[in-house]
């Protein structure tokens, strides 16, 4: 007996800083190449970016989807260090 696969689901998220993201939605990707482009235009317009996640839920993908964005963080030098940067500003200023 075979399992159905996970489905695949986009995680859509936006930086407010370099060193934060908030998930602004989980959703099925876009049917169709049409589809799929006209889901990226609207996602670069609005400041957004998104992660495709195979996972068995809504739920685990959004998790899947932090876990990557922080090992991505900290496994970057350039862009850790902007984020640290950004972060010492904001206590410099509060």
């Amino acid at each position: 007996m075979t399992s159905t696969p996970d489905p695949q689901w986009r995680v859509i998220f936006h930086e407010p800083t370099p060193g934060e993201m908030t998930i602004v939605a989980v959703e099925p990707p876009p049917a169709g190449d049409a589809a799929h482009d006209e889901r990226c235009a609207e996602l670069q317009a609005s400041s957004q970016r998104a992660y495709v996640i195979t996972a068995p839920d809504q739920v685990a993908a959004g998790t899947t989807a932090s876990r990557v964005w922080a090992k991505e963080l900290v496994t970057n030098p350039a862009r850790l260090a902007t984020a640290d940067a950004c972060l010492a500003a904001n206590r410099r200023s509060n």
